[in-house]
């Protein structure tokens, strides 16, 4: 009696309480999501300062130049511009406009290791905000943050950013054309973006291979596109006057960058990549390439099938980490789960991003280019594939909190969020350990280390008046090993006794050719090799004619690597003035 006396008295009562308990539920879930885009920020900025620490630690440290990065920077000292376009000392395929840059920053700034990956670090440091934009673009912001992080903690993305080689350079450059074409796609940016596009692709060929096998994939999205939007014209039956003039400036535009991309890649092939790929036939015989060639020949295609499982757990998938097949499965496994989520959505997104392994099959089953078989070859796949990770990844954790839900009647808003916290931290603590790893082992391995460790020891003794001579040869001798057949760390070899020789440096002289300056010294090195058996009857033979000139040397070995019967060594002679 007295509710209903009540209720009588007072019919806003309830309207009034409820609407109170909405203002209050509508607040705290206005806390709750300034709170969460809080936590998202921090996470942010956290992943992005750890992956630019690490990058500029391990820039910093100033790693021994390795056999790898020597093939290259030995160049850098023997020639000039022009005969950058002559096949390279070490048949290694490097873009021409990468060794004039380099060659450049050589000749200003010198020839130690901070000088030679100053650009590969610029274009390593410069793509992680790119990639930031990029994935920000693309994705809902919760796979954004997990990609970014993925990108900032994948150990070989910092690795080739601090190596004199031009896989960082052909990333920075994929990731930057997939920016222009995404915005030209969207019709965004007007006509600046197009010619940015064109004229970008057509000088990005010079600056990097596989970058075509992403130009390829742009221009048949765009040429899809316009005949997609023709169908649809013809279909609906629209007046070809209407929109025909837009149709045919796309046509034009889409014409233009078909010309201008394939023509310059064409020039560049025939002008400078061909030869040096003639020059450089061996290697596509070592196991890294031969590997990453599919069996295609009709005695081994049942191959295949397992050849592509490998492949693709192998080291081209190795994001955040990875290694030898089957090691980057679980990388695999999310690209998979975040290229299915595209096709149900974004199909040209999808074929953006991975249609450059379509061209790239392609050179591989011609043999012209591998497809994987390490990371530093599909290093310009890495925006895709850390794009679809961070996608898959999200995924995942969603799949995992609703099973929560399930289970455990947790909040599936609340668990995704501490799921997705717990995976950003994972990949926070992997950029740590790395950076830490780094300035732990300032030197990629061991014999790196020692042969640039006894070079030094040779400076550091040196006089002046002395002189230095060098055993093996630097072209083909009857009477000295030539030391490419050892390539690895003989190229190391070469290239610190080339930059930090302090006095007058001889290649495999006669032997009765050797005379020492009045009071001076000769510092004799002889490089042992590790694939190759080492001439010990030459050896003793120069010797003996130097001894009897010189007289008796003192000897000392600096062992590199030693496994069973074989060892690879710098063996060091001096001769003192005789009396």
């Amino acid at each position: 009696m007295d509710q209903q006396t009540t209720t009588r008295m007072h019919p806003t009562a309830a309207p009034a309480a409820a609407l109170l308990e909405a203002e209050a539920s509508s607040s705290v879930a206005r806390t709750a999501a300034r709170r969460h885009a809080r936590t998202w920020r921090i996470l942010l900025v956290a992943l992005l300062a750890a992956g630019v620490l690490w990058r500029i630690v391990r820039y910093a440290l100033g790693f021994p130049i390795w056999g790898d990065e020597a093939f290259v920077a030995v160049d850098f000292v023997k020639r000039g511009y022009a005969e950058m376009i002559e096949p390279l000392t070490y048949g290694q395929i490097v873009p021409l406009v990468f060794m004039w840059a380099e060659l450049a920053i050589s000749r200003l700034l010198g020839l130690s290791e901070w000088a030679l990956r100053l650009l590969p670090f610029a274009a390593g440091l410069a793509s992680l905000p790119l990639f930031w934009r990029f994935a920000q673009s693309v994705l809902p912001r919760r796979p954004a943050l997990l990609a970014i992080g993925i990108f900032a903690a994948s150990v070989y993305l910092v690795r080739h950013a601090a190596e004199v080689k031009p896989y960082a350079t052909d990333l920075l450059l994929a990731l930057g054309l997939l920016m222009l074409a995404w915005r030209v796609y969207e019709n965004r940016g007007g006509p600046a973006s197009w010619v940015a596009l064109i004229v970008g692709g057509a000088a990005a060929v010079w600056c990097s291979y596989p970058v075509i096998f992403v130009l390829a994939a742009i221009g048949t999205l765009l040429a899809w596109r316009l005949v997609a939007a023709d169908r649809r014209g013809r279909a609906s039956g629209d007046d070809p006057s209407s929109g025909g003039p837009t149709r045919r400036i796309l046509w034009l535009q889409t014409l233009c960058y078909a010309i201008a991309v394939g023509g310059s890649f064409v020039l560049m092939y025939f002008l400078y990549g061909r030869p040096h790929a003639q020059a450089a036939a061996g290697l596509t015989e070592i196991n890294m390439w031969e590997r990453a060639f599919p069996p295609l020949a009709l005695s081994q295609i049942w191959k295949l099938p397992l050849w592509l499982v490998l492949i693709h757990t192998d080291y081209m998938l190795a994001y955040p980490l990875g290694g030898r097949a089957p090691a980057s499965a679980f990388s695999l496994l999310l690209v998979v789960i975040g290229a299915v989520r595209l096709w149900g959505t974004r199909r040209d997104l999808l074929w953006l991003l991975l249609g450059p392994l379509v061209f790239t099959m392609f050179a591989a089953a011609a043999q012209k280019y591998p497809y994987g078989g390490s990371a530093r070859t599909s290093l310009y796949m890495a925006p895709a594939f850390c794009l679809l990770a961070g996608l898959g990844l999200s995924r995942v954790l969603n799949y995992l909190a609703a099973l929560a839900r399930i289970m455990f009647r947790w909040p599936h808003g609340t668990t995704f969020r501490v799921y997705q916290t717990c995976a950003a931290v994972v990949l926070l603590l992997i950029a740590v350990g790395g950076t830490v790893g780094d300035a732990v082992r300032p030197y990629k391995e061991g014999p790196v280390q020692r042969s640039r460790a006894a070079v030094d020891y040779v400076v550091e003794q040196t006089r002046p008046g002395d002189r230095w001579v060098v055993f093996n040869a630097t072209e083909r001798v009857d009477y000295a090993p030539w030391l490419g057949d050892w390539r690895g760390t003989g190229a190391q070899f070469v290239f610190d006794v080339l930059r930090f020789h302090p006095v007058p440096l001889s290649w495999a002289p006669l032997p009765d050719t050797v005379t020492p300056d009045p009071g001076g010294r000769v510092w004799f090195f002889a490089y042992r090799g590790w694939k190759v058996p080492f001439p010990e009857e030459q050896l003793e033979g120069y010797l003996g004619v130097l001894t009897r000139r010189l007289g008796q040397p003192q000897m000392q070995r600096f062992f590199l690597k030693e496994k069973e019967d074989r060892i690879e060594a710098i063996d060091l002679y001096l001769f003192e003035p005789q009396g």
